[in-house]
């Protein structure tokens, strides 16, 4: 499901930023995709917090192998033993994590309309309240779940990496140092933050980004 304003989106961000309309012209055809898999969203975010891509795409891999042709959602998680987790590589703490988002799932009997229903802000808190989920977290529900058109992960290791190599640049000694005013930057990209976030990310993956 491509979300609604990509092709909008597009236009202006080519519009406002040269260099942001050479990169949106290297991946024609290609935009960010949501499964419409809440769980499944919050379950690769946590697998993917403080590790490498390449780390996080093998324990993801044998994570998805449990649950074989089941869907993965809270129910069919909450049925995995530890054992099976710390064998895909999770650690206890991630596997906490991973179960605190499942009985949040479970004990507020969450549909695909329950996220529909509240405004952005008080379900941002509310899924903050949750052990386990950070402002990282969160940011990666909201772009690829919620879909929400502005959301610029500013402390995003690969976002941050790939600014510098976009918009740095080697004369300027400030910028030599890896002072850039990464939000400074992003002005000129609202109010779709998202988009460019995602082809900033593409710039440096071999697949697009997905959770």
């Amino acid at each position: 499901m491509e979300p609604s304003y990509w092709a909008q989106a597009k236009k202006f961000l080519s519009s406002q930023d040269k260099t942001m309309a050479k990169i949106i012209a290297s991946y024609k055809g290609e935009s960010l995709q949501s499964q419409r898999n809440a769980f499944q969203t919050f379950a690769k975010a946590i697998v993917g917090q403080q590790i490498s891509v390449k780390a996080a795409d093998a324990i993801w891999a044998r994570f998805a192998k449990l649950f074989g042709r089941r869907k993965i959602n809270y129910s069919n998680f909450l049925k995995l033993s530890h054992e099976d987790l710390r064998a895909c590589g999770f650690s206890k703490q991630k596997i906490q994590y991973l179960s605190n988002i499942a009985n949040y799932f479970k004990e507020n009997k969450v549909t695909k309309k329950y996220f529909d229903k509240k405004p952005s802000e008080e379900l941002a808190q509310e899924l903050l309240a949750i052990k386990g989920v950070g402002q990282w977290t969160l940011e990666m529900f909201q772009i690829f779940y919620l879909l929400e058109p502005d959301i610029f992960p500013v402390n995003d290791l690969g976002l941050i990496k790939a600014i510098k190599n976009h918009y740095c640049h080697p004369e300027d000694p400030e910028q030599r140092e890896g002072d850039v005013r990464i939000s400074q930057v992003s002005t000129s990209w609202q109010p779709y933050r998202t988009v460019a976030t995602w082809y900033l990310w593409r710039t440096f993956d071999e697949e697009p980004v997905a959770y």
